[in-house]
């Protein structure tokens, strides 16, 4: 399974390559919008309103911009031919902007705690400061563990609500926790290896696909599941890859990173 969701994402976004950098540029220049932020913000040139005013805009703007990308990684990995991977993105967002706006507001807690909360205890010193500290740093982890499929769990079913999607979220992540933290990982070496290609490659859009891929693996594996009626019993990942042609990638010859589309 971990061999066809590695090469599936490698091989989709290479396929739609122009695309993928541009969705990385994108966020490259929210990134460098906030990086602003911070630098204007720690100088002392923005007043307090002002500055929070456009934290808060940066931060919901980011939000947009990821299910916008969770609508391109969507189609992508669903075989859209090239020139449709937006197809539908308008309507997304329209009938999601209150999917955007809670994702914005996990954001913010996470942004908050990182960059503010967690530096201020820990220059409190003593006890508490360091306490706090790991609460903070706690908290932003089971945030950023449990809300790992949320996005792609919006694309999945589209007419979830808010709550259905945080429910769903939090329901792939606990029920599939080595998968989770395997896929975590993943996310983790790829921003490493996005700080010397300056976020182009893979960045945070190969993220976005990476994270919609490992979504449609568990949960064409509930759709199995339901279709044999066996919900309790967990199904077999060669069951699941056969159903999704897997062969197709695995057997995927490397000259295909040469030539787009081979």
């Amino acid at each position: 399974m971990y061999g066809f969701w590695f090469r599936k994402t490698i091989f989709d976004a290479w396929d739609h390559v122009l695309g993928f950098f541009a969705a990385n540029i994108g966020y490259d220049c929210l990134l460098a919008t906030l990086f602003l932020w911070w630098h204007l913000n720690t100088t002392g040139a923005l007043d307090m309103p002002l500055a929070v005013l456009l934290m808060i805009v940066s931060l919901i703007a980011f939000s947009f911009y990821s299910m916008l990308i969770a609508v391109y990684a969507y189609n992508l990995l669903t075989g859209a031919k090239k020139g449709e991977t937006l197809k539908g993105a308008s309507g997304i967002l329209k009938t999601h902007v209150k999917h955007i706006l809670f994702h914005a507001f996990i954001v913010s807690i996470v942004f908050i705690n990182i960059v503010f909360a967690i530096p201020f205890y820990m220059r409190m010193g003593g006890f508490a400061g360091p306490l706090f500290a790991f609460v903070g740093l706690f908290l932003s982890l089971v945030l950023v563990f449990n809300f790992k499929y949320y996005f792609p769990l919006c694309m999945i079913n589209t007419e979830a609500g808010v709550l259905d999607a945080v429910k769903y979220s939090f329901a792939y992540a606990m029920d599939n926790k080595a998968e989770t933290m395997a896929f975590l990982l993943r996310n983790l070496l790829d921003l490493v290896l996005s700080v010397p290609f300056l976020g182009i490659v893979p960045g945070f859009a190969g993220i976005q696909i990476s994270d919609m891929c490992a979504a449609l693996l568990l949960n064409r594996r509930y759709v199995i599941a339901e279709e044999k009626n066996d919900v309790k019993n967990r199904v077999p990942w060669n069951m699941v890859l056969e159903s999704m042609n897997a062969k197709r990638y695995i057997n995927r010859r490397i000259i295909s990173l040469i030539f787009p589309g081979r």
